[in-house]
C-alpha cells in the first residue's frame, strides 16, 4: 500500500496514537516481526472503523488478508519501505 493512501486513513483513525501504523515514518524503512502482529491488528481495526469509501475499505481488506497470511507463517517479517 502506498503511504499517500495510507496516511489519510491513519490520521482519521487516530494518527500517532496508533501503536504501529501511527509510528511509521514515511521516509524510513521499517521491519515488523511477529510481536508486532497484535497491535498492528488493533490498528487495522481502527482503520476499518473510519474507512469512508470503497477504496479505503478495499485497502483495509487487503491489509487484513496480509495479516491473516502473516499469522499462518510465523517466520515472516513485514517490511515497510519508505521513500
Amino acid at each position: 500500500m502506498e503511504m499517500e493512501k495510507l496516511l489519510p486513513l491513519v490520521n482519521s483513525a487516530g494518527g500517532s496514537r496508533l501503536p504501529i501504523l501511527g509510528q511509521l515514518d514515511p521516509w524510513a524503512d521499517t521491519v515488523l516481526d511477529r510481536r508486532d502482529l497484535p497491535p498492528l491488528e488493533a490498528d487495522v481495526d481502527c482503520l476499518e472503523a473510519v474507512a469512508g469509501d470503497d477504496v479505503q475499505r478495499e485497502s483495509v481488506a487487503a491489509m487484513r488478508k496480509l495479516l491473516m497470511n502473516w499469522r499462518t507463517e510465523p517466520g515472516l517479517m513485514l517490511h515497510c519501505y519508505g521513500d
